[in-house]
């Protein structure tokens, strides 16, 4: 007889915009103190020349908006068992989403450099997987605590 595999639980509804809820707070928090303040510097001296004099607003929030649906809807929705997963499927999705942007940024702008690739995909792996494990925490785990009492 073939050994039968648990289906693997969705997220409801509800908990699918809890988890967006973190990681739209995680996110939004991590990158307003690594962009305002620790890496502000860094940026300036690599790419200085191409940075906007302020942050365009519509466009930043739009991706704060899209950023977070898209690790529930990938890294999330069927729930991981345990936060490491989380943290490991989020922090691919980071890779691969960060990585698009610094190598493509890379191949076609002058001014672009590899400490950037490298320290910007190096966050965005490392902000997406704390995010994912994060909502995983305060989500998932008490949803699965609550199921189990």
């Amino acid at each position: 007889m073939p050994l039968q595999r648990p289906m693997p639980r969705h997220l409801s509804i509800g908990e699918a915009a809890a988890a967006y809820g973190v990681m739209l707070l995680v996110l939004g928090g991590l990158d307003a103190v690594w962009l305002g303040w620790l890496a502000i510097d860094f940026y300036r001296q690599h790419i200085g020349t191409i940075m906007a004099a302020d942050v365009r607003l519509i466009p930043a929030a739009l991706f704060y908006l899209a950023y977070p649906l898209a690790l529930v809807y990938l890294a999330l929705w069927h729930a991981p068992a345990t936060w490491a997963e989380a943290a490991r499927r989020s922090g691919v999705l980071g890779l691969a989403a960060f990585g698009v942007y610094d190598l493509t940024n890379l191949a076609t702008l002058q001014a672009w450099t590899v400490p950037v690739t490298v320290v910007d995909m190096l966050w965005g792996t490392s902000a997406s997987a704390l995010a994912g494990s994060l909502a995983w925490l305060v989500v998932i785990r008490r949803a699965s605590i609550r199921l189990k009492s």
